[in-house]
């Protein structure tokens, strides 16, 4: 072998007939083979000398024929008749060279997988310190699937044929393997590597938002498909202080708000102890809303408000312009009563056909004062660790102020020191919330310096609430019994609506109450629809023009729903009066600022809402709501006499209502929003087992914004988006036909002299709350109360601020 290459060479066997000519395509054509024994091809031979390789790899004949047969048509028919050779006939298949030729294709197969399972490697890789929210919903699965079958085209189509038969392909119409494929090549990339888990990350943390128990995690992860349920409770974790770690930078960058509400969460325990018992936990929940950053007041914004609230303070806003109302606010509640009438016929089912649907006659009010959607008016809510503080109490509510700085890392004396002098905090919630920070504000009105008096906050309440209070005060005012027709009890027992009849504020009571009052009012007014144009069935007014449809929506709201036409009946004589139709008139004209509140904190109109603030004063002062009494006037207070222009506007167009996605009707009060934080806490995203204690909880939640993303954006990637994201509402014809049939029947809306009331007559709480208000001196009372001279001091030693801390809070 003295160093010279070896090459083997075969030597040439005899010249055979041509049974391969390309005109014979099978085993027919092919003729019968000769008896005789088939020629012997000698052995191979292996030779040093290197004269013939030379001249193999240098000669251009050689070369040629080389070059022709590799890329020739009869090479792969050539591999084809070796894997597969021609029998004898009758005989059996000679085993050609297909044991070879298949290791040869395995090898070659198995280099290409390997090369390409390498090239696409990166797409996979996820390193632990990318884990984010952004990382995580940055995956889109179609692009992504696109850019793996450009990096591995070969590897992924022997995966799609073996997901997918040739039959498959053209009788599917619907059916795609891709995402099974998809996945596939992420189990394997895993198991060659777990930081190459990008897709199982996701999977893993959309799971666990879902509720996957750990036992299901395990035998997942065991096939490669998700994380182990170690890794996944360590993510929330790292997700929940990175969560914590952005909104500490953000509030120093874009102007915040707060809002924090109770959390009862009941904790139960396997085995019991002494120190091992189930029990009720009453905690607090936190929320810090970014706000746009045109948003930002100007520097000097704390110093004004003082400034502003010192020469104002002392007197009363001017009661007169609320009780007596403006002709311009009027008009507008007007036309939007109108419209909404106007609209509750043209979405009657006879009225679906109706040719002019499109006429101008029909199109809505302009808004009176609507905030702008878009993406640059989206407020970023971050959810802060939850605590076991209570607010019920004033010491609970300063425990939870201090814990809210101390999460924001707010609590040390220079930025304390800001926040007293630089910042103002809207900080929102239910009534009770907003009570105890105003009571706060209230008793620590002498103390040292600007942050210890609160005079940073500005309490705002929540618009939730307040709309689940209107609701109540209706079911009070209007409840009945079962023999007045038209009352809420009797429409109750007519739809069968149950656990309507006593208030309360667990469960799904408002929201049964709300659709049962939008139902009962529609069936009222299709009633009024029917009297008016002295019809039998709402098809009948479809001969009627869009103008003149409009000119009847107006008399409506003139004859059977306005104070006016409350007014003419009590000046007729007591036998004159038609009883039944005074008093359902009062409930279409006390059911309507209900509707119109929904509809403009829907679309964002806070000029609807401040247009109907009056309305609202006097139906709970009326009613006995005592405290939201309180919460209006506070509010007219601020926005007539106590808050700067800047001010005002501030709290009016970023702290009343707030939208996550920017839309025209996405808009919602933050207490809302605050107590669906609060059910993500305690059900969505609730932490399960003997594990699951308050401060385990209080832990994570900061993550629950990010779960929800990712959440939202599996779904809209797998097309899920409209399993339970919202109930289904059945449809409502059959239950308002049945009452408009009931109400008709009844002539609750066509008046008929002498008629009386054969039941108490509702108390007209606007009148009644107008009354309380000017004569009983009530908003005297409230303002004396209220109303105390602020210390303007800064002393920002800390001797003299520990003393007065720990005085007690209230003497």
């Amino acid at each position: 072998m003295d160093g010279d290459l070896e090459f083997l060479y075969i030597e040439e066997p005899p010249i055979e007939p041509d049974y391969t000519h390309n005109n014979l395509t099978n085993e027919a054509d092919f003729p019968e083979l000769p008896d005789a024994d088939p020629p012997q091809i000698p052995q191979p031979f292996y030779s040093t000398n290197t004269r013939n390789l030379r001249s193999c790899v240098s000669d251009k004949t050689v070369q040629y024929a080389r070059s022709s047969l590799m890329n020739s048509e009869e090479l792969p028919r050539m591999l084809e008749r070796w894997d597969s050779p021609p029998r004898r006939s009758g005989g059996q298949r000679p085993a050609g060279a297909r044991k070879i030729l298949l290791d040869f294709a395995f090898r070659c197969i198995s280099d290409v997988v390997d090369t390409e399972m390498k090239v696409s490697a990166p797409m996979f890789l996820s390193p632990p310190d990318k884990l984010s929210e952004t990382h995580l919903t940055d995956l889109d699965f179609g692009e992504f699937k696109n850019q793996l079958k450009e990096s591995m085209p070969i590897f992924w189509h022997i995966l799609r044929r073996a997901a997918y038969t040739a039959e498959q392909e053209t009788r599917n119409k619907h059916k795609n393997p891709d995402m099974t494929v998809l996945h596939l090549i992420s189990q394997m990339q895993y198991s060659r590597s777990n930081r190459r888990g990008r897709i199982a990350k996701l999977w893993s943390i959309y799971l666990k938002a879902c509720g996957l128990s750990a036992r299901a995690f395990d035998a997942l992860h065991a096939l490669g498909i998700l994380m182990s349920h170690k890794w996944t409770a360590e993510a929330l974790e790292t997700l929940s202080d990175r969560a914590m770690d952005l909104v500490q930078q953000l509030i120093h960058l874009f102007p915040f708000a707060i809002s924090h509400d109770n959390m009862n969460v009941p904790l139960r325990v396997f085995s019991q102890r002494l120190h091992n018992q189930s029990h009720f936990i009453s905690g607090c929940a936190y929320t810090v809303w970014i706000l746009p950053r045109h948003a930002a007041l100007p520097a000097n914004t704390s110093q004004m408000l003082q400034s502003f609230r010192a020469e104002n303070c002392l007197q009363v806003f001017d009661f007169s312009e609320v009780l007596y109302g403006s002709l311009e606010a009027e008009d507008r509640m007007e036309a939007w009563d109108i419209d909404h009438v106007l609209h509750l016929l043209l979405d009657c089912p006879e009225f679906l056909d109706y040719p002019h649907r499109t006429d101008a006659q029909f199109h809505h009010p302009p808004p009176v004062d609507q905030l702008p959607g878009g993406p640059e008016n989206i407020i970023q809510g971050f959810v802060l660790k939850t605590s076991t503080f209570e607010e019920a109490s004033y010491d609970g509510t300063l425990n939870v102020i201090d814990d809210t700085f101390r999460q924001l890392l707010l609590n040390s004396p220079d930025e304390q020191k800001v926040t007293g002098t630089q910042r103002v905090i809207a900080w929102m919630g239910d009534q009770l919330t907003v009570e105890r920070l105003r009571g706060l504000w209230k008793y620590r009105h002498e103390d040292h310096n600007a942050f210890d008096r609160l005079d940073y906050m500005i309490p705002v309440f929540g618009w939730f609430h307040l709309v689940m209070a209107f609701a109540n005060s209706i079911h009070k005012q209007y409840l009945g019994d079962s023999s007045a027709t038209g009352g809420l009890r009797q429409a109750f027992d007519l739809l069968n609506r149950k656990g309507l009849i006593t208030q309360s504020t667990k469960g799904p009571f408002w929201h049964n109450l709300d659709e049962a009052l939008h139902h009962i009012s529609e069936a009222h007014f299709r009633a009024c629809w029917l009297d008016v144009g002295k019809i039998k069935t709402v098809a009948d007014l479809k001969s009627k023009s869009p103008s003149e449809l409009r000119h009847l929506a107006g008399e409506i709201i003139r004859k059977y729903a306005s104070r006016e036409a409350l007014n003419n009946m009590e000046e007729m004589d007591s036998h004159d009066r038609d009883g039944v139709f005074q008093q359902w008139t009062m409930f279409n004209m006390d059911v309507l600022p209900y509707l119109q509140l929904r509809k403009a904190i829907k679309a964002g109109d806070i000029g609807r809402i401040e247009d109907l603030l009056p309305t609202l004063l006097f139906r709970f002062a009326g009613s006995g709501s005592s405290k939201y009494t309180i919460e209006i006037l506070e509010l007219l207070q601020g926005l007539h006499r106590e808050w700067p222009p800047v001010v005002r506007d501030y709290i009016k167009r970023f702290c009343w209502l707030m939208t996550r996605n920017g839309e025209f009707d996405g808009w919602l009060p933050y207490d809302l929003a605050q107590e669906e934080n609060i059910c993500d806490i305690k059900v969505n995203y609730r932490s399960q087992g003997p594990g699951a204690t308050m401060e385990y909880m209080g832990k994570i939640s900061p993550a629950i914004p990010a779960l929800r993303k990712i959440q939202r954006h599996m779904e809209k990637q797998f097309g899920t988006n409209s399993r339970g994201a919202r109930h289904g509402v059945p449809d409502k014809e059959k239950d308002v036909s049945m009452l408009t049939a009931n109400y008709v029947a009844s002539k609750l809306h066509t008046f008929v002299a002498g008629v009386e009331l054969r039941t108490a007559r509702s108390p007209d709480f606007l009148t009644e709350g107008a009354d309380t208000l000017e004569r009983l001196n009530t908003i005297n009372d409230w303002f004396k109360r209220r109303t105390h001279a602020r210390a303007t001091g800064e002393d920002w030693s800390e001797e003299e601020r520990q003393d007065i801390l720990l005085q007690p809070l209230l003497a």
